[in-house]
């Protein structure tokens, strides 16, 4: 029998704290809904959170992570080139004997086109 009020004796503190560490993780996560919601700017200056980005955005807008693969220069059939407007293009290529050139613009009539 004292085996079992031992038990008890140990999962009730144990109840107690587990059931007060959820509570409070819920109860933190709710305030900083709030403080968010709000626009609290003290978040920003606030030793307890650490901002790694801001974003600003209309109310109702949804951001979405997204990754642009980066393959390595070796990979087997596809280089990767930055165009002059600073997109990257992936072009499909089995092996490379010269570096790619932009050809020139032909907005501007100035400009000579280039010799092949």
């Amino acid at each position: 029998m004292s085996s079992g009020i031992v038990g008890w004796l140990v999962v009730i503190p144990m109840s107690i704290g587990l059931s007060w560490l959820i509570w409070n993780i819920w109860d933190n996560n709710r305030k900083l809904d709030s403080r968010l919601a709000s626009g609290d700017v003290e978040l920003l200056s606030s030793s307890s959170y650490k901002i790694t980005e801001i974003v600003q955005a209309f109310v109702g807008s949804r951001i979405e992570a997204s990754t642009s693969p980066v393959l390595s220069p070796g990979v087997f059939g596809y280089i990767q080139q930055t165009l002059p407007d600073g997109r990257i293009a992936m072009i499909p290529v089995t092996t490379v004997h010269q570096p790619i050139q932009s050809v020139h613009s032909t907005t501007h009539t100035s400009q000579q086109p280039p010799e092949m």
